[in-house]
């Protein structure tokens, strides 16, 4: 580990599109003692998508369905177990009797209304334990939603000293260096909650850029990638199914570029320093266009894995970077 006092650069790591996962976040956390960094960037898609309804019967004991599993007369001391894993894997457990279980399937509005305060209350404990772990250190973790995630569940859980929410901000760095944040991304087959069109991105993101002092310093903390960048290689799917399917052509999966143009032309005319996204999990690449290093973890959340990248920077130069996984 690197002593911070004889350090002459600026050490970030950047993780993304954990979505609720419990363990990752909390592997999150502790990249900022272990690799001895200076500052937290997690990008988007925070949220989780399913609630794990526990039903409780006569007899005081639980079912409910699990990864494609069905679990019943689980008893009660045996719930925490069960619960832990569940929020591992980025879903919300919620504990509930057969009358009430009942009362919320009659009305989808109450569904939506439980499933949006479990994401703010896991929000909130992640605020509080970011506190908690970063505070001592001196660590700030700038975060923010992602397209998967709801804007007012996102306005919902205000920012703290060491958890700050970024999302559609400019912010300066402990370091010096100038970021801009935003969350949202061009249009998916699944519908997300914050998705637009590239003439809407690109005025949602003119706002930041005329903010920037210093755009050969500044760093994209953007969700969706530069189109047709090696950083946004997906899977074509077909809209058609429910949920969409993918296409396979010869037995093998199509895979297209689906990042933004957007993007990718305001990274080639502004050319920051370093560019940070996410949104397609299945690639873990890096790419420099012009002077610009771009890079894209990837996401491993269901399994637990937390990835990331680990940048160390001086103010007008990407000295290195080193992709992690755990």
């Amino acid at each position: 580990m690197v002593d911070s006092k004889s350090k002459k650069f600026h050490r970030i790591f950047f993780s993304t599109d954990i979505h609720a996962s419990e363990v990752v976040f909390r592997k999150f956390l502790g990249t900022a003692k272990f690799y001895n960094v200076d500052t937290l960037v997690m990008g988007g898609d925070v949220t989780g998508k399913t609630v794990v309804p526990m039903v409780s019967d006569a007899t005081g004991n639980y079912r409910f369905n699990f990864q494609g599993q069905e679990f019943k007369k689980i008893q009660p001391s045996e719930l925490p177990e069960f619960e832990k894993r569940i929020m591992n894997a980025g879903l919300y457990p919620y504990r509930s009797s057969e009358s009430e279980y009942n009362s919320l399937r009659s009305e989808a509005g109450k569904v939506s209304a439980l499933f949006d305060q479990l994401m703010i209350d896991r929000l909130n404990m992640w605020k509080e334990l970011a506190e908690t772990t970063l505070g001592p250190l001196g660590v700030k973790c700038y975060w923010t939603g992602g397209n998967d995630d709801k804007q007012e569940i996102l306005d919902a859980v205000s920012s703290s000293e060491h958890f700050v929410n970024v999302d559609g901000k400019l912010v300066v760095l402990e370091s010096g260096h100038e970021m801009i944040s935003l969350g949202w991304s061009t249009p998916t087959p699944w519908k997300t909650p914050r998705e637009c069109d590239e003439e809407q991105l690109a005025s949602k993101l003119q706002p930041l850029l005329d903010s920037i002092k210093t755009p050969s310093t500044c760093i994209f903390n953007v969700h969706v990638p530069p189109y047709d960048s090696g950083l946004d290689v997906a899977p074509k799917l077909d809209a058609n199914f429910d949920p969409p399917k993918p296409v396979v052509e010869g037995g093998q999966q199509v895979l297209i570029p689906v990042g933004s143009i957007t993007v990718r032309d305001i990274i080639e005319k502004t050319q920051p320093l370093l560019m940070l996204c996410g949104h397609i999990h299945e690639v873990k690449a890096d790419v420099k266009l012009n002077r610009t290093m771009c890079i894209n973890p990837g996401s491993e959340y269901p399994a637990g894995i937390l990835r990331g990248v680990i940048v160390n920077l001086t103010k007008d130069k990407v000295l290195s970077y080193q992709f992690t996984s755990g």
